[in-house]
């Protein structure tokens, strides 16, 4: 009988061992909350279209941004791109109310195909020799033109929170798709870049009723500074080319 005791004692403690462990690890990058693992980013980035970019189509870029600090965002790198900032979006505030900010919006074209590097930071304009408060760097890739070529953005992304987080800090990707035709959004992290979390939520819809897609979610961070990208292609499990695709670079910051 005090060997089974004994025996029993050992599995409790095993497994609140085992539970220590488990909660430490969740909490070095995520709060809890009750048994639902919540994860808060720093940074929110929502692909909103995600195509093969071709020669002439339009690339979207929208970053958060507050002029009436003084602050704005200044491209400083996009030889071979057609640059055009269009108009500034405000966020929703109350009438009256100032110092609100809102995003600029980068639209982007190449003549020709390539591999393009769009850069911009965000600085005073008056300030030429301050360093920037923070650095957006993106890679553009762009095929030879087609003959169907697209009117309006084929590639929107936008930017939400601190444009530069810092090491161990989360950054939350999402994009819209549906698994019921067959496709599926498969992600791929650099090297240093770790993708704490992913999921698949689908749009509410009423039982029963099929045929409805979703948004896929990533959580990443990294633990050292630097930019890395992260990729995801939109494709059938038995495809060996992917029907649309997305990058993102990422530059964390101690």
């Amino acid at each position: 009988m005090k060997k089974n005791s004994i025996l029993f004692i050992g599995l409790v403690l095993a497994v609140l061992a085992v539970c220590i462990v488990g909660t430490a690890i969740a909490a070095s990058h995520e709060p809890q909350s009750g048994n639902t693992t919540v994860l808060t980013p720093e940074l929110t980035i929502t692909v909103e279209e995600a195509a093969t970019v071709s020669a002439g189509e339009q690339v979207k870029f929208i970053i958060p941004s507050n002029p009436t600090t003084g602050y704005q965002w200044i491209v400083t790198d996009a030889e071979g791109l057609n640059v055009t900032e269009k108009d500034f979006i405000q966020a929703e505030h109350e009438e009256g109310m100032a110092g609100t900010g809102g995003w600029q919006v980068f639209s982007l074209t190449a003549e020709k195909a390539g591999t393009y590097t769009f850069t911009a930071e965000y600085k005073r304009s008056w300030e030429t020799d301050a360093e920037p408060v923070y650095t957006f760097t993106q890679t553009v890739v762009v095929k030879e033109a087609s003959s169907e070529s697209a009117e309006e953005p084929v590639y929107v992304v936008s930017f939400d929170g601190t444009m530069n987080p810092q090491v161990n800090e989360v950054v939350k990707i999402t994009i819209p798709g549906n698994p019921t035709t067959g496709y599926a959004w498969n992600a791929a992290a650099a090297e240093g870049l770790t993708i704490l979390k992913s999921e698949y939520l689908p749009y509410e819809h009423e039982s029963g009723m099929t045929g409805f897609g979703g948004t896929y979610v990533w959580y990443v961070t990294a633990e050292k500074s630097g930019t890395y990208t992260f990729n995801a292609e939109y494709k059938r499990s038995w495809d060996t080319t992917a029907a649309e695709q997305f990058a993102v670079n990422l530059t964390f910051i101690e």
